[in-house]
């Protein structure tokens, strides 16, 4: 490396550049060829997907999860789109301005003060179109909703898994070009196989197929069946993505507005409304008035990640409750 060079290499950094940029061969590296000076002691602590991840989905952006707080940062990639830093900058996150590719390998670099890790990843099946010999109507899915990750109401997510114990079961009744008439029923209580619930009222939800194989919808104002009683639903919306092989769905997403009168109908632990809420606040899911009955108190829940299987199970269509002739005393 020649004096000049030499000069305007320690001019870069005096000026705090965390890139420098070399022209000589001196020193081993190509000439344009880039070095990366740390400048802070901020580590990645976890990313979203993990290194070698097989079943990102592709809808979802990536993040990276860091030991400290950073001020900037930004990630390489082939991929278009937009790098943001969390308020508290210790979470860097890409949000690719459109679709990853189904069953495809990404690699992600994060350029920021500590260096330039990066994780390849690689994407699942979902997004794929439906096969040809995929047939959507009349198929029915059994929703995991275990596999799911709590997005708002995640510091109550043990309570709420204790409330949606039984097999939420949701079947394509007819399919119209770009829309679907989906019907939802609830599981048999302790059931060593899969099975409707015949005492349990059934509810009907328009979904969007303008996208497919997302999958879209919502429902206001209804009861579902939980934990032997009822609970209402406010309001409800939700998108996934049906296999190209309509054998599962991945990737579902929902937000919810509970009730929070029923909710404490059947979890009498909670000692009455007024205390619910009080243990709903500091859960960060405080009580709010119902959109649809303001009198009323509501809490908001959502999550991301679920998925369903698929089953061969055809489901009963049921207005009310407990009018089934086939419906079970106890059930």
């Amino acid at each position: 490396m020649d004096n000049m060079h030499r000069k305007i290499f320690l001019f870069s950094l005096l000026l705090g550049c965390n890139k420098a940029t070399s022209t000589s061969t001196d020193s081993g590296m190509m000439p344009g060829e880039e070095v990366h000076v740390r400048t802070c002691d901020v580590t990645v602590s976890e990313t979203v997907p993990a290194a070698g991840s097989m079943a990102h989905y592709y809808r979802d952006p990536i993040q990276f999860r860091l030991s400290g707080a950073i001020e900037e940062a930004s990630v390489v990639t082939d991929v278009a789109g937009e790098t943001t830093l969390s308020e508290d900058g210790m979470t860097v996150t890409f949000t690719p301005s459109g679709l990853l590719s189904p069953s495809t390998e990404y690699t992600m670099v994060l350029d920021y003060c500590f260096g330039q890790p990066e994780i390849t990843f690689t994407t699942s099946h979902y997004g794929a179109p439906l096969e040809a010999s995929a047939e959507l109507e009349q198929s029915t899915f059994v929703l995991n909703f275990g596999a799911g990750e709590y997005i708002i109401g995640e510091n109550a997510g043990d309570l709420l898994n204790s409330v949606f114990t039984r097999d939420v079961l949701v079947q394509f009744k007819s399919v119209d070009g770009t829309s679907a008439s989906v019907v939802a029923a609830i599981g048999k209580p302790n059931a060593s196989t899969i099975a409707q619930d015949m005492c349990g009222r059934t509810i009907s939800v328009d979904v969007d197929l303008a996208d497919l194989p997302l999958v879209m919808g919502g429902e206001e104002d209804f009861t579902f069946g939980a934990m032997g009683g009822q609970l209402r639903f406010d309001s409800i919306g939700f998108e996934g993505t049906i296999a190209s092989d309509v054998l599962s769905l991945g990737g579902l997403t929902y937000h919810a507005v509970m009730g929070m009168t029923e909710l404490v109908n059947i979890l009498p632990e909670f000692g009455g409304e007024s205390v619910g809420c009080d243990l709903a606040e500091n859960l960060g899911i405080p009580c709010e008035p119902c959109s649809n009955d303001p009198s009323a108190n509501c809490i908001a829940i959502a999550a991301k990640g679920v998925t369903g299987d698929a089953s061969d199970i055809d489901l009963e269509v049921i207005t009310e409750q407990g009018t089934h002739p086939d419906c079970e005393s106890g059930d």
